[in-house]
Protein backbone atom coordinates (compact mmCIF):
# COMPACT_ATOMS: atom_id res chain seq x y z
CA UNK A 1 0.00 0.00 0.00
CA UNK A 2 1.74 3.27 -1.22
CA UNK A 3 0.03 6.23 0.58
CA UNK A 4 1.16 8.65 -2.03
CA UNK A 5 1.03 9.50 -5.90
CA UNK A 6 4.23 8.97 -7.84
CA UNK A 7 6.80 12.23 -8.70
CA UNK A 8 9.02 13.76 -11.12
CA UNK A 9 12.22 15.42 -10.40
CA UNK A 10 11.29 18.63 -12.73
CA UNK A 11 8.24 19.17 -10.57
CA UNK A 12 10.57 19.88 -7.66
CA UNK A 13 13.24 22.23 -7.00
CA UNK A 14 16.65 21.01 -6.60
CA UNK A 15 17.74 22.59 -3.26
CA UNK A 16 14.97 20.26 -1.63
CA UNK A 17 16.81 17.74 -1.55
CA UNK A 18 19.55 15.84 0.75
CA UNK A 19 22.37 14.29 -0.59
CA UNK A 20 20.76 10.63 0.13
CA UNK A 21 17.72 12.19 -1.34
CA UNK A 22 19.27 13.11 -4.63
CA UNK A 23 21.25 9.54 -5.20
CA UNK A 24 17.86 7.64 -5.11
CA UNK A 25 16.29 10.28 -7.59
CA UNK A 26 19.65 9.66 -9.83
CA UNK A 27 19.10 5.82 -9.27
CA UNK A 28 15.30 6.08 -10.41
CA UNK A 29 16.46 7.97 -13.21
CA UNK A 30 18.80 5.23 -14.38
CA UNK A 31 15.61 2.94 -14.19
CA UNK A 32 12.95 1.11 -11.20
CA UNK A 33 16.00 -1.59 -10.32
CA UNK A 34 18.81 0.15 -11.04
CA UNK A 35 21.82 -0.93 -8.81
CA UNK A 36 19.35 -2.61 -6.35
CA UNK A 37 20.43 -5.89 -5.13
CA UNK A 38 16.39 -6.98 -6.17
CA UNK A 39 15.54 -10.43 -6.15
CA UNK A 40 13.07 -11.28 -9.30
CA UNK A 41 11.96 -14.24 -8.52
CA UNK A 42 10.20 -13.31 -6.00
CA UNK A 43 7.04 -11.44 -5.90
CA UNK A 44 7.89 -9.45 -2.54
CA UNK A 45 11.51 -8.03 -3.71
CA UNK A 46 10.40 -6.44 -6.47
CA UNK A 47 7.49 -4.77 -4.84
CA UNK A 48 9.64 -2.98 -2.10
CA UNK A 49 11.88 -1.81 -5.01
CA UNK A 50 9.04 -0.78 -6.98
CA UNK A 51 7.27 0.77 -3.78
CA UNK A 52 10.79 3.30 -3.19
CA UNK A 53 10.78 4.06 -6.63
CA UNK A 54 6.85 5.50 -6.50
CA UNK A 55 7.20 7.47 -3.33
CA UNK A 56 8.53 10.64 -3.10
CA UNK A 57 11.88 11.21 -2.05
CA UNK A 58 10.85 13.59 0.99
CA UNK A 59 7.45 11.94 2.14
CA UNK A 60 5.22 9.36 1.91
CA UNK A 61 4.51 5.98 3.90
CA UNK A 62 4.55 2.78 2.52
CA UNK A 63 2.90 -0.16 4.26
CA UNK A 64 3.70 -3.85 3.55
CA UNK A 65 2.67 -7.34 4.13
CA UNK A 66 6.17 -9.56 3.68
CA UNK A 67 7.54 -13.09 4.44
CA UNK A 68 8.94 -12.98 7.92
CA UNK A 69 12.09 -14.72 6.70
CA UNK A 70 13.05 -11.23 4.74
CA UNK A 71 13.54 -10.03 8.13
CA UNK A 72 15.97 -13.04 9.38
CA UNK A 73 17.52 -14.66 6.46
CA UNK A 74 21.17 -13.84 5.13
CA UNK A 75 20.01 -13.75 1.84
CA UNK A 76 17.75 -11.21 2.30
CA UNK A 77 20.30 -8.58 4.16
CA UNK A 78 20.57 -6.08 1.05
CA UNK A 79 16.59 -6.09 0.61
CA UNK A 80 16.51 -4.90 4.68
CA UNK A 81 19.27 -2.66 4.80
CA UNK A 82 17.85 -0.95 1.51
CA UNK A 83 14.74 -0.38 3.29
CA UNK A 84 15.76 0.40 6.17
CA UNK A 85 17.95 3.38 4.58
CA UNK A 86 15.29 4.34 2.07
CA UNK A 87 12.18 4.92 4.70
CA UNK A 88 12.33 4.36 8.55
CA UNK A 89 11.33 1.69 9.53
CA UNK A 90 8.52 2.49 11.84
CA UNK A 91 6.68 -0.28 12.80
CA UNK A 92 7.13 -4.01 12.61
CA UNK A 93 4.04 -6.40 13.35
CA UNK A 94 4.33 -10.60 13.76
CA UNK A 95 2.56 -13.35 14.63
CA UNK A 96 3.93 -15.39 17.35
CA UNK A 97 0.87 -17.81 17.46
CA UNK A 98 1.67 -20.86 16.12
CA UNK A 99 -1.38 -21.55 15.11
CA UNK A 100 -1.38 -18.47 12.74
CA UNK A 101 1.79 -16.93 12.06
CA UNK A 102 0.33 -15.40 8.97
CA UNK A 103 -1.41 -12.45 8.15
CA UNK A 104 -2.17 -13.59 4.23
CA UNK A 105 -5.49 -15.73 3.59
CA UNK A 106 -3.71 -17.73 0.93
CA UNK A 107 -0.33 -18.76 2.74
CA UNK A 108 1.59 -20.95 5.50
CA UNK A 109 4.20 -19.16 6.08
CA UNK A 110 5.88 -16.24 8.83
CA UNK A 111 4.62 -13.09 7.73
CA UNK A 112 5.32 -9.20 9.46
CA UNK A 113 2.99 -6.29 8.61
CA UNK A 114 5.36 -3.33 8.44
CA UNK A 115 5.00 0.31 8.51
CA UNK A 116 7.61 2.21 6.68
CA UNK A 117 7.58 5.96 6.44
CA UNK A 118 10.34 8.71 4.21
CA UNK A 119 12.42 10.81 7.21
CA UNK A 120 16.01 11.93 6.69
CA UNK A 121 19.20 9.58 7.94
CA UNK A 122 20.06 10.78 11.30
CA UNK A 123 16.35 11.71 12.72
CA UNK A 124 15.21 8.84 12.59
CA UNK A 125 13.59 7.42 16.18
CA UNK A 126 13.69 3.84 16.80
CA UNK A 127 11.19 0.98 15.16
CA UNK A 128 8.58 -0.11 17.37
CA UNK A 129 8.52 -3.98 17.20
CA UNK A 130 5.53 -5.81 18.25
CA UNK A 131 5.73 -9.32 18.25
CA UNK A 132 1.88 -10.95 19.11
CA UNK A 133 1.27 -13.96 21.07
CA UNK A 134 -2.33 -14.08 19.79
CA UNK A 135 -2.92 -13.50 15.87
CA UNK A 136 -6.58 -12.13 15.75
CA UNK A 137 -9.37 -14.23 14.07
CA UNK A 138 -12.15 -11.61 13.51
CA UNK A 139 -12.13 -8.41 12.82
CA UNK A 140 -13.53 -6.77 16.03
CA UNK A 141 -10.23 -8.60 17.96
CA UNK A 142 -8.33 -6.75 14.97
CA UNK A 143 -9.47 -3.58 16.11
CA UNK A 144 -8.56 -4.11 19.49
CA UNK A 145 -5.29 -5.13 18.79
CA UNK A 146 -5.04 -1.59 16.29
CA UNK A 147 -6.36 0.41 19.33
CA UNK A 148 -4.00 -1.90 21.84
CA UNK A 149 -0.83 -0.36 19.49
CA UNK A 150 -1.93 2.97 18.50
CA UNK A 151 -2.46 3.69 22.86
CA UNK A 152 1.24 1.54 22.99
CA UNK A 153 -0.69 -0.68 25.23
CA UNK A 154 -0.12 -4.00 23.18
CA UNK A 155 1.82 -5.35 26.36
CA UNK A 156 -0.06 -4.19 29.16
CA UNK A 157 -3.05 -5.87 27.78
CA UNK A 158 -1.86 -9.15 27.14
CA UNK A 159 -1.47 -9.11 23.32
CA UNK A 160 1.91 -9.60 22.80
CA UNK A 161 4.91 -7.92 23.37
CA UNK A 162 6.66 -4.50 22.34
CA UNK A 163 10.21 -3.90 21.86
CA UNK A 164 12.53 -0.22 20.44
CA UNK A 165 15.16 -1.72 17.71
CA UNK A 166 17.55 1.23 17.41
CA UNK A 167 17.86 2.75 14.00
CA UNK A 168 21.39 2.27 13.86
CA UNK A 169 20.71 -1.72 14.00
CA UNK A 170 18.02 -1.59 11.61
CA UNK A 171 20.07 -0.15 8.95
CA UNK A 172 22.75 -2.52 9.02
CA UNK A 173 20.17 -5.41 8.47
CA UNK A 174 19.88 -6.17 12.24
CA UNK A 175 16.29 -6.81 12.54
CA UNK A 176 16.72 -9.91 15.47
CA UNK A 177 13.76 -8.54 17.89
CA UNK A 178 11.50 -10.28 15.23
CA UNK A 179 12.96 -13.56 16.49
CA UNK A 180 11.14 -13.71 19.86
CA UNK A 181 8.13 -13.07 21.60
CA UNK A 182 10.55 -12.64 24.85
CA UNK A 183 11.93 -8.88 25.00
CA UNK A 184 14.96 -10.31 27.32
CA UNK A 185 15.90 -13.35 24.39
CA UNK A 186 16.06 -10.59 21.75
CA UNK A 187 18.89 -7.96 23.76
CA UNK A 188 20.58 -11.28 25.54
CA UNK A 189 21.30 -12.20 21.52
CA UNK A 190 22.86 -8.85 20.91
CA UNK A 191 24.43 -8.72 23.94
CA UNK A 192 25.93 -12.57 22.93
CA UNK A 193 27.09 -11.96 19.15
CA UNK A 194 28.13 -8.05 20.00
CA UNK A 195 30.93 -9.99 22.24
CA UNK A 196 29.51 -8.26 26.01
CA UNK A 197 28.80 -11.82 27.33
CA UNK A 198 32.18 -13.27 26.31
CA UNK A 199 35.03 -12.69 23.56
CA UNK A 200 33.70 -14.08 20.70
CA UNK A 201 34.22 -15.61 17.24
CA UNK A 202 32.06 -16.34 14.28
CA UNK A 203 32.28 -19.99 13.47
CA UNK A 204 32.69 -19.89 10.23
CA UNK A 205 36.32 -18.11 10.78
CA UNK A 206 38.06 -21.23 12.51
CA UNK A 207 36.02 -24.36 11.23
CA UNK A 208 34.86 -25.68 7.65
CA UNK A 209 31.10 -26.04 7.82
CA UNK A 210 29.62 -28.20 5.45
CA UNK A 211 28.52 -29.85 2.13
CA UNK A 212 25.29 -28.89 2.82
CA UNK A 213 22.47 -31.78 3.01
CA UNK A 214 20.92 -31.14 -0.52
CA UNK A 215 24.36 -31.33 -1.80
CA UNK A 216 24.78 -35.07 -0.32
CA UNK A 217 21.79 -35.85 -0.90
CA UNK A 218 21.85 -35.00 -4.80
CA UNK A 219 25.44 -36.44 -4.84
CA UNK A 220 24.60 -39.85 -2.71
CA UNK A 221 22.37 -41.93 -2.35
CA UNK A 222 21.91 -44.31 0.55
CA UNK A 223 21.90 -48.15 0.68
CA UNK A 224 20.96 -51.13 2.88
CA UNK A 225 23.77 -52.86 2.49
CA UNK A 226 27.67 -52.70 2.94
CA UNK A 227 29.50 -50.56 -0.63
CA UNK A 228 32.97 -51.19 -1.48
CA UNK A 229 33.68 -47.08 -0.82
CA UNK A 230 32.87 -47.91 3.01
CA UNK A 231 31.06 -44.34 3.65
CA UNK A 232 29.10 -43.44 6.07
CA UNK A 233 26.43 -40.46 7.17
CA UNK A 234 24.35 -39.37 10.27
CA UNK A 235 21.26 -38.99 7.68
CA UNK A 236 18.26 -38.22 9.69
CA UNK A 237 17.31 -36.14 12.87
CA UNK A 238 15.18 -38.31 14.77
CA UNK A 239 14.65 -36.66 18.14
CA UNK A 240 13.56 -40.45 19.51
CA UNK A 241 17.31 -41.79 18.73
CA UNK A 242 19.72 -38.67 18.99
CA UNK A 243 18.60 -37.93 22.16
CA UNK A 244 22.44 -37.13 23.90
CA UNK A 245 25.33 -35.25 22.62
CA UNK A 246 26.92 -38.88 21.36
CA UNK A 247 25.51 -40.27 18.14
CA UNK A 248 26.23 -42.84 15.67
CA UNK A 249 26.08 -42.70 11.67
CA UNK A 250 22.42 -44.12 10.62
CA UNK A 251 23.08 -45.37 6.84
CA UNK A 252 25.68 -46.30 4.07
CA UNK A 253 25.82 -43.76 1.48
CA UNK A 254 27.10 -44.57 -2.29
CA UNK A 255 28.11 -42.20 -4.62
CA UNK A 256 25.20 -41.80 -7.33
CA UNK A 257 26.02 -42.63 -11.18
CA UNK A 258 28.30 -40.22 -12.48
CA UNK A 259 28.97 -38.74 -8.97
CA UNK A 260 31.80 -40.01 -8.04
CA UNK A 261 34.35 -37.09 -8.46
CA UNK A 262 31.61 -34.78 -6.61
CA UNK A 263 31.52 -37.58 -4.11
CA UNK A 264 35.42 -37.32 -3.58
CA UNK A 265 35.32 -33.93 -2.64
CA UNK A 266 32.50 -33.94 -0.43
CA UNK A 267 33.93 -37.16 1.46
CA UNK A 268 36.93 -35.40 1.81
CA UNK A 269 34.93 -32.79 4.10
CA UNK A 270 33.07 -35.62 6.05
CA UNK A 271 33.51 -34.83 10.19
CA UNK A 272 32.73 -35.82 13.92
CA UNK A 273 31.14 -32.56 14.84
CA UNK A 274 27.51 -32.50 13.56
CA UNK A 275 25.27 -29.28 13.09
CA UNK A 276 21.58 -29.46 12.21
CA UNK A 277 20.43 -28.34 9.26
CA UNK A 278 17.02 -28.38 9.91
CA UNK A 279 14.70 -29.10 13.73
CA UNK A 280 11.53 -29.05 15.13
CA UNK A 281 11.68 -27.31 18.19
CA UNK A 282 9.10 -28.82 20.30
CA UNK A 283 10.73 -32.29 20.42
CA UNK A 284 15.08 -31.27 19.46
CA UNK A 285 16.71 -32.32 22.24
CA UNK A 286 20.42 -31.80 20.76
CA UNK A 287 21.46 -29.49 18.41
CA UNK A 288 25.36 -30.74 18.06
CA UNK A 289 26.56 -34.18 18.22
CA UNK A 290 29.64 -35.92 18.12
CA UNK A 291 29.77 -39.18 16.17
CA UNK A 292 32.25 -41.83 16.64
CA UNK A 293 33.52 -41.99 13.23
CA UNK A 294 33.95 -38.99 10.64
CA UNK A 295 31.21 -38.85 7.94
CA UNK A 296 28.60 -36.37 6.03
CA UNK A 297 24.72 -35.48 6.75
CA UNK A 298 21.83 -34.97 5.38
CA UNK A 299 19.44 -33.25 8.76
CA UNK A 300 23.12 -32.73 9.97
CA UNK A 301 25.91 -30.53 8.65
CA UNK A 302 29.87 -32.14 9.72
CA UNK A 303 31.73 -29.28 11.21
CA UNK A 304 35.35 -29.31 10.92
CA UNK A 305 37.69 -27.07 13.39
CA UNK A 306 41.00 -26.07 11.08
CA UNK A 307 44.38 -27.77 11.98
CA UNK A 308 45.26 -31.37 12.81
CA UNK A 309 42.85 -34.41 14.02
CA UNK A 310 44.45 -34.51 17.07
CA UNK A 311 44.29 -31.02 17.74
CA UNK A 312 40.47 -30.26 17.37
CA UNK A 313 39.13 -33.68 18.61
CA UNK A 314 38.75 -31.68 21.97
CA UNK A 315 37.72 -29.02 20.92
CA UNK A 316 34.86 -30.53 19.06
CA UNK A 317 33.72 -31.89 22.41
CA UNK A 318 34.32 -28.60 23.89
CA UNK A 319 32.14 -27.35 21.38
CA UNK A 320 29.00 -29.86 21.52
CA UNK A 321 28.89 -28.95 25.50
CA UNK A 322 28.96 -25.28 24.68
CA UNK A 323 26.10 -25.98 21.69
CA UNK A 324 24.20 -27.89 23.81
CA UNK A 325 23.77 -25.57 27.11
CA UNK A 326 21.49 -22.85 26.80
CA UNK A 327 23.35 -20.04 25.91
CA UNK A 328 24.65 -22.31 23.31
CA UNK A 329 21.05 -22.75 22.01
CA UNK A 330 20.29 -18.76 22.34
CA UNK A 331 23.65 -18.90 19.65
CA UNK A 332 22.09 -21.08 17.55
CA UNK A 333 18.53 -20.12 17.50
CA UNK A 334 18.93 -16.14 17.58
CA UNK A 335 19.38 -15.98 13.67
CA UNK A 336 17.31 -19.00 12.53
CA UNK A 337 15.43 -18.35 9.42
CA UNK A 338 11.65 -17.83 10.49
CA UNK A 339 10.10 -19.20 7.71
CA UNK A 340 8.48 -21.55 10.17
CA UNK A 341 9.24 -20.87 13.71
CA UNK A 342 8.84 -23.90 15.19
CA UNK A 343 10.63 -25.75 12.26
CA UNK A 344 13.48 -23.54 10.96
CA UNK A 345 15.95 -24.51 8.59
CA UNK A 346 19.82 -23.40 8.98
CA UNK A 347 21.95 -22.83 5.96
CA UNK A 348 25.74 -23.06 5.36
CA UNK A 349 25.80 -19.41 6.24
CA UNK A 350 23.94 -19.29 8.77
CA UNK A 351 26.00 -21.70 10.83
CA UNK A 352 28.71 -20.25 9.79
CA UNK A 353 27.71 -17.01 11.14
CA UNK A 354 26.94 -19.43 14.59
CA UNK A 355 28.53 -17.05 17.74
CA UNK A 356 31.19 -19.46 19.80
CA UNK A 357 33.41 -18.23 22.82
CA UNK A 358 36.92 -17.63 21.42
CA UNK A 359 38.03 -19.35 24.15
CA UNK A 360 36.91 -23.03 22.59
CA UNK A 361 40.41 -22.31 19.99
CA UNK A 362 42.63 -20.05 22.13
CA UNK A 363 42.11 -21.39 25.52
CA UNK A 364 43.70 -25.11 26.33
CA UNK A 365 41.96 -24.97 29.91
CA UNK A 366 38.53 -23.97 28.80
CA UNK A 367 38.56 -26.73 26.22
CA UNK A 368 40.41 -29.62 28.85
CA UNK A 369 37.22 -28.25 31.29
CA UNK A 370 34.56 -28.55 28.59
CA UNK A 371 35.64 -31.89 26.65
CA UNK A 372 36.36 -33.36 30.02
CA UNK A 373 32.19 -32.76 30.53
CA UNK A 374 31.70 -33.97 27.42
CA UNK A 375 33.54 -37.55 28.64
CA UNK A 376 31.19 -37.23 31.44
CA UNK A 377 27.95 -36.40 30.81
CA UNK A 378 28.00 -37.27 26.48
CA UNK A 379 25.23 -40.34 26.82
CA UNK A 380 23.65 -38.69 29.52
CA UNK A 381 19.82 -37.68 27.60
CA UNK A 382 18.67 -34.44 27.14
CA UNK A 383 15.25 -33.47 27.01
CA UNK A 384 13.41 -31.81 24.28
CA UNK A 385 13.80 -27.94 24.42
CA UNK A 386 10.52 -26.96 26.34
CA UNK A 387 11.82 -28.99 28.97
CA UNK A 388 14.97 -27.25 29.08
CA UNK A 389 14.20 -25.79 32.97
CA UNK A 390 13.89 -29.45 34.07
CA UNK A 391 16.43 -31.59 32.03
CA UNK A 392 19.62 -32.71 34.60
CA UNK A 393 22.10 -32.78 31.70
CA UNK A 394 21.45 -29.20 30.63
CA UNK A 395 21.11 -27.72 33.88
CA UNK A 396 24.83 -29.75 34.38
CA UNK A 397 26.09 -28.00 31.14
CA UNK A 398 24.89 -24.71 32.27
CA UNK A 399 26.98 -25.20 35.18
CA UNK A 400 29.79 -25.95 34.06
CA UNK A 401 29.70 -23.37 30.78
CA UNK A 402 28.68 -20.22 32.98
CA UNK A 403 31.97 -20.81 35.00
CA UNK A 404 33.85 -21.76 32.54
CA UNK A 405 33.16 -18.67 30.25
CA UNK A 406 32.11 -16.34 33.70
CA UNK A 407 28.44 -16.07 32.91
CA UNK A 408 26.18 -14.81 35.28
CA UNK A 409 24.29 -18.20 36.20
CA UNK A 410 20.75 -15.84 37.35
CA UNK A 411 21.24 -14.39 33.81
CA UNK A 412 21.48 -17.97 31.75
CA UNK A 413 18.72 -19.35 34.53
CA UNK A 414 16.28 -16.32 32.83
CA UNK A 415 17.44 -17.08 29.30
CA UNK A 416 16.55 -20.79 30.25
CA UNK A 417 13.34 -20.08 31.34
CA UNK A 418 11.97 -17.56 28.43
CA UNK A 419 13.54 -20.29 26.20
CA UNK A 420 11.43 -23.07 27.49
CA UNK A 421 8.20 -20.71 27.08
CA UNK A 422 8.62 -19.76 24.12
CA UNK A 423 5.81 -20.65 21.72
CA UNK A 424 8.41 -21.51 18.36
CA UNK A 425 9.56 -23.98 20.88
CA UNK A 426 6.86 -24.81 23.11
CA UNK A 427 4.66 -25.17 19.32
CA UNK A 428 1.98 -23.62 21.87
CA UNK A 429 0.67 -20.42 22.39
CA UNK A 430 2.25 -18.15 24.98
CA UNK A 431 1.03 -19.44 28.64
CA UNK A 432 2.86 -17.23 30.82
Amino acid sequence: VIMNPPFTRDSLRHDQFSVEEERRIKEREKGIFARTPVHLSGNSGAFVYLADFLCKPDSGTVAFVLPLVIATNVSALPMRQHLARSFHIETIVTSHDPGRIYFSENTRIGEMLMVCRRAPLGSRGPTRVINLAVNPKNPADAMALYYSIRDGAVQERGLGTEQHWPASRMESGDWGAVQWLSPFLSESYQRLKSGEMFRMLKLGEVADVGPAGQAVRETFVRSTLPTSEGMRALWDHKTDVTRSMSATTDTTIAPRPGSADKAGVYWHRRGRLMLPTRAFLRTTRTLAVVLDTAALGSAWVPCRFKGSEADFQAVEKATAVYLNSTVGVLSILGDRSNRKPTYPNFSIADLNGLVIPRALVDSETTVARLSAVYDALCDDVLEPLPNMMSCATRLDLDAVVCDALNLSVDTIATIRRDLAAEPSITGDRFAG
